[in-house]
């Protein structure tokens, strides 16, 4: 079940990409996941520091901060949210000792601890959270160079020991199904396959799902709504392809999904609503970012060190190392925000904002004498102040909603014909707080 979306252009229409972080050699070993209003939060390496480094986008653009720096430190970062948006990130330690670290933030700051430490431990790691907001992560052993599972409960950590046959497992990929139980994608060096493990109530089970030459490198997995797993990765020898593994309740089954060059690199791949594969990956035979079989970007060397997400609405979310300028970089299909002006004039409130592609109509939200507006909050409240049909993009208050004596803050959403929200404007107003909409 894959669904490829047919276009080649260095930023093909529908598409925005930006430079996130240009403050040094940085943005490699990025790991991208989004909130639930669809805005992007990112791990990445600082190569210059030695460091590891977080960012997010909100309302009023991105904000970037180091997280550990300390020896050489965030490289194999893998990151999630909690149920209350706060980020959790599992990375690798690599001088003067090599440790697996997880970091995460609350309302009092960020917690760094050491999971485990010892020669070639904490590669490749990959973290989930699970249904009570504990990590649980998949990394290098080091001791037999298998893998290791590791979770943390109310009880403290605990280690599991998931393969060290062959040794040298690399490019690890974690999943937990509906019961909180892992299931990890990676290649096993020797003899060089693509292999699956996964844990039920008799313990770890392992599945080779491709032995034919050297693949399952760069490997991604996730599981669809039936626990099945599905597995993007690169086939090195003798195709240098991108290929994509799923199983379902009659066997694994391979597919070819892109053979032109060397494709299929630093692969991520994501399932959406209806069971489809998405799957972003490096092209190296022209140093391009592809999506799907599409060139998304070409501009220099770029693509590396890819992480894709989907949000609700459909939109495509990628994360990804521009190795020409040493950047970190963000492409989406998302529409970028609405960018809102406002201003007091004769007692009543002007906004002027830029259109949104896709846009049916936009909808205002406002309040006076207060300074902030949440949905029922009260007094002088106001929720959906006005609905603006296009092509307008500027909005006047009438009288009795703005008073120059009153605190007053707006924002603007854009909606397609559905009702459903594309994108929405910056807050505006005397107080830039946080608009509560739903």
């Amino acid at each position: 079940m894959y669904m490829m979306v047919q276009a080649s252009y260095a930023q093909p229409p529908g598409w925005s990409i930006e430079v996130v972080d240009t403050t040094g050699d940085v943005g490699s070993h990025t790991s991208l996941v989004l909130d639930d209003s669809g805005n992007p939060h990112i791990s990445y390496y600082d190569d210059t520091n030695n460091s590891l480094k977080y960012t997010y986008r909100g309302d009023s653009g991105w904000n970037t901060e180091t997280v550990e720096i300390s020896g050489t430190v965030g490289t194999y970062s893998s990151i999630a949210l909690d149920t209350n948006g706060y980020p959790h990130i599992s990375y690798h330690k690599d001088v003067p000792t090599n440790e697996l670290k997880y970091a995460h933030l609350d309302a009092t700051g960020w917690h760094i601890e050491t999971v485990d430490a010892g020669s070639g431990v904490g590669y490749y790691t990959s973290l989930d959270l699970d249904g009570s907001d504990y990590p649980h992560i998949s990394y290098s052993e080091g001791t037999n160079s298998g893998i290791n599972y590791v979770y943390l409960d109310v009880t403290g950590w605990h280690f599991e020991l998931v393969d060290d046959v062959g040794g040298s497992m690399r490019y690890m990929s974690l999943d937990l199904d509906g019961s909180d139980l892992p299931h990890i994608s990676y290649h096993r060096y020797f003899p060089a396959d693509l292999c699956y493990a996964y844990r039920d109530v008799s313990g770890w089970h392992i599945d080779v799902v491709e032995s034919d030459g050297i693949v399952g490198e760069y490997g991604s997995m996730t599981l669809d709504e039936s626990g099945y797993p599905h597995i993007s990765y690169y086939s090195n020898i003798p195709d240098n392809d991108l290929k994509y593994a799923y199983e379902d309740g009659t066997g694994w089954h391979i597919e070819t999904e892109d053979d032109t060059g060397n494709v299929g690199l630093y692969t991520s791949l994501v399932l959406d609503g209806l069971g489809f594969a998405h799957i972003c990956y490096y092209d190296a035979t022209n140093g391009d970012l592809k999506y799907d079989g599409s060139t998304i970007d070409d501009t220099g060397d770029v693509g590396l060190f890819t992480s894709l997400e989907l949000d609700s609405s459909g939109f495509v979310h990628i994360s990804y190392y521009d190795t020409t300028n040493g950047d970190l970089k963000y492409a989406t299909t998302r529409p970028r925000p609405i960018a809102l002006s406002c201003s007091l004039e004769g007692g009543q409130i002007v906004l002027e904002w830029t259109a949104a592609e896709g846009a049916a109509e936009y909808w205002v939200y406002g309040a006076d004498n207060m300074p902030y507006f949440e949905p029922g909050f009260a007094p002088g409240y106001e929720y959906k102040v006005d609905e603006v049909i296009l092509p307008t993009t500027t909005w006047s208050s009438p009288n009795g909603i703005a008073d120059a004596a009153h605190n007053w803050t707006y924002l603007v959403v854009a909606v397609n014909g559905a009702d459903e929200e594309i994108t929405r404007s910056n807050v505006c107003g005397e107080y830039d707080y946080e608009a509560g909409v739903p």
